[in-house]
């Protein structure tokens, strides 16, 4: 059957007086270019657009807090989309104007340009899967006989769009094969619309879903249509607070008024709906998702048009169906078990103590798993390294499925009655590739590779090293680097983290990464608290009042590579996604001497009213919100990143990147933060945003955008780095200023 896995993460308009950019180009003097430097007579001089700062304040349990950008909240303002404009403008200027974009440029070019291929899934007498010959815009869905006989494309998102921003992120086939639906999302929105494609002929069927979001795609055990959950549009998708999620049943074949309402919940307006459906036994089960992330379990007969949807499981803890039998499902939960575990609920007695257990909880927590006819496979972390086992039905006959390498395995598939499941595996240095896995014997051979077009030499090494957190916890981290990287003291180094919401960083192919490390540079990715690499409880470590944790994790492990000489504050980066673009905001604000530079990446910046816009409500488990209380407020406020900046303070260059279409982390956030940092910034390094168009949380490909997205905001970012902490920027050093 069919899995899916639920776990987190993934204004007023006010009166402003004219903005005006000033970029003052060099003097027209003599340059001259020695390698990737460009020295020149004069300095470049660039001008921060003028943000007007507007009289609001706020007041929390007594408290006022000002909120002079308000206005920037208001993305459908003309004077936003003025200042936003004059933004890109500056922050184009400047890194069309660095050394090395252009060879950056066709080094991502070149490192992208390689085929992938998806995970498969098999339907009937077909199989299923994702593929990018290297630089289509976004893959394509191709198919096959079940033997792998016959491929062909089956749906082409680059024909949906001119600018290849229209992606397919989501797509499942009915139980039959004989139908696909699949879920389009434009500029990565997370909305999707839901479309059906006749697998036979590869007509596109005249069914269209809108208003889907964050939803399974589950097809009805008669392969009769297809549940999913949706929410009632928004005119501003991106100031409204995402609410009322339903589920509905839509036919093939009839018009989306129609559909029939399976479940809401009005009196909870944040709960969300993940419906799953089990061909087996002709039940339609609902994970719920509750506003403290808890999640639990509700049932509907299929076989009786009129049973009601009755509650199996309450609210408890991560929870999701591996397998249906009449007795009850076979269930992943943590309820309990940290660390999770595989159990049996039977449906006269489902309260947790009577579960039976089949996998039980271990020292390293469960990350996925998927059924093989009678056994269970299950992946676990072990110091953020991927582990596969494989199970009889009863949780016996325990074995170890060996896998190529210390990496990760991102995605499983369920195996047929026949045939086997997949897993996919990568590392920071080996390319995605297919494994697929026999039940019987527990072997795994390679069912299709990424090719790669080049290596690199020197030889690209990954070390995992330990640093100790600032009250004694031992964080590991990844140093990714040549071989010939010498502990002296300057070499440009990259430190990534995330640290929230339960959510894995594991060794992962990026090109990106690949990129900074060919040409000298290091990269770091820290595993920190609030991470789910060791269990619920590492997770809760970094989540409410004790988010500080996450934050004297990172600013450890920057210390701890000084200490070490890999390289020193100047020559030292930070990044992160997210969550992760909140660490970095946070963690320069509150150490802004440890960093020579910063690119915090769609993040959320503003810890007072981030619950306000699309889904943010559901982030309050892992922050706690303004609103809650005044202790939670007070902790908030301590390291908001918009917030904490200070005036008169150096920050190191900057390099805000958002996206104008991003509606989960709504921009605002970014441009806010942008507009404090360049006014309170007291020297004259960078400090730009740089806006995508037409892209929406991800960024890039991995967000919906397309791969040639991708390739520039890889190169910028490269530039970028190069410029501020590898030595190889204009000279003199541009300036930035106020007017």
């Amino acid at each position: 059957m069919a899995r899916f896995v639920v776990r987190g993460m993934v204004g007023a308009s006010l009166a402003i007086g004219a903005l005006a950019l000033t970029s003052i180009a060099p003097t027209a003097s003599a340059q001259v270019s020695r390698g990737d430097v460009v020295h020149s007579t004069s300095a470049a001089s660039y001008t921060y657009p003028h943000a007007w700062r507007g009289p609001v304040v706020d007041r929390y349990f007594g408290v006022p807090v000002a909120d002079p950008y308000r206005w920037l909240e208001d993305s459908s303002s003309p004077r936003t989309q003025r200042w936003v404009k004059q933004e890109s403008d500056l922050a184009r200027t400047y890194l069309d104007s660095l050394p090395t974009l252009a060879s950056r440029t066709t080094q991502m070019t070149g490192l992208l340009n390689y085929e992938r291929v998806g995970t498969p899934v098999s339907r009937g007498p077909r199989r299923f899967w994702t593929y990018n010959s290297g630089l289509l815009a976004q893959a394509v869905i191709q198919v096959s006989d079940s033997d792998g006989s016959n491929p062909r494309v089956l749906v082409d998102p680059n024909g949906l769009s001119l600018d290849g921003t229209v992606s397919v992120p989501q797509w499942s086939p009915s139980w039959d094969g004989a139908h696909l639906a699949w879920a389009a999302s434009v500029s990565g929105s997370d909305w999707r619309t839901i479309r059906f494609t006749d697998v036979s002929s590869g007509e596109v069927l005249t069914d269209v879903l809108e208003g889907a979001r964050f939803t399974a795609l589950a097809w009805a055990p008669d392969n009769s249509g297809l549940y999913y959950s949706r929410y009632p549009q928004s005119a501003n998708p991106l100031q409204q607070a995402a609410s009322n999620q339903a589920v509905y049943f839509h036919r093939l074949g009839t018009a989306q008024s129609a559909d029939i309402k399976i479940l809401d919940d009005p009196a909870n307006s944040e709960r969300r709906f993940w419906p799953i459906a089990t061909p087996e036994t002709k039940r339609l089960w609902v994970v719920t998702v509750e506003a403290d992330r808890k999640q639990g379990l509700l049932m509907k007969d299929l076989a009786d048009p009129l049973s009601a949807v009755t509650q199996v499981v309450a609210p408890l803890g991560d929870i999701n169906v591996l397998s249906d039998s009449p007795a009850g499902p076979t269930i992943y939960s943590d309820y309990l078990a940290p660390n999770g575990r595989i159990a049996r609920v039977n449906l006269a007695d489902p309260s947790p103590e009577n579960w039976s257990t089949v996998v039980p909880e271990g020292t390293s927590p469960i990350l996925n798993y998927a059924t093989l006819g009678n056994s269970i496979c299950v992946m676990t972390l072990k110091d953020a390294i991927s582990q596969v086992e494989l199970f009889d039905a009863q949780g016996g006959n325990r074995r170890s499925v060996r896998l190529p390498g210390l990496g990760s395995v991102s995605s499983m598939t369920d195996a047929s009655d026949s045939g086997p499941a997949y897993l996919t595996y990568s590392s920071f240095t080996t390319a995605p590739e297919v494994l697929a896995l026999d039940a019987t014997s527990g072997a795994v051979s390679t069912w299709r590779t990424s090719a790669v077009a080049s290596t690199s030499s020197p030889r690209i090494v990954t070390s995992q090293e330990w640093v100790r957190s600032k009250d004694g916890t031992r964080v590991p981290v990844f140093v990714v680097r040549r071989s010939d990287t010498r502990r002296d003291g300057t070499n440009p180094t990259l430190l990534y983290g995330y640290g929230g919401f339960n959510i894995s960083i594991t060794p992962d192919y990026q090109p990106f990464v690949l990129g900074w490390v060919q040409r000298g540079g290091i990269y770091v990715s820290a595993n920190l608290r609030g991470g789910g690499e060791y269990g619920r409880d590492w997770h809760r470590a970094g989540t409410l009042q004790r988010k500080q944790n996450v934050f004297d994790d990172y600013i450890a492990t920057a210390e701890w590579l000084v200490a070490k000489k890999w390289t020193t504050p100047s020559h030292l980066a930070i990044t992160g996604r997210s969550n992760g673009g909140l660490l970095v905001g946070a963690a320069m604000a509150q150490r802004p001497d440890l960093f020579g530079a910063a690119i915090p990446i769609v993040g959320v910046m503003d810890m007072l009213r981030y619950h306000r816009f699309t889904i943010g409500a559901a982030w309050a488990s892992d922050y706690g919100r303004s609103d809650d209380s005044s202790a939670m407020f007070t902790y908030l406020l301590g390291y908001s990143p918009v917030q904490s900046l200070r005036p008169g303070t150096s920050y190191p260059a900057t390099m805000v990147m958002t996206a104008d279409t991003d509606d989960r982390v709504v921009p605002a956030h970014s441009y806010k933060f942008a507009a404090t940092l360049q006014h309170d910034n007291a020297n004259s390094r960078p400090m730009l945003i740089r806006i995508t168009v037409g892209a929406g949380h991800g960024g890039g490909s991995s967000g919906g955008g397309s791969v040639q997205q991708d390739i520039s905001a890889s190169a910028d970012r490269l530039a970028f780095l190069d410029a501020q902490i590898g030595g190889r920027g204009p000279v003199p050093t541009p300036t930035f200023a106020n007017r």
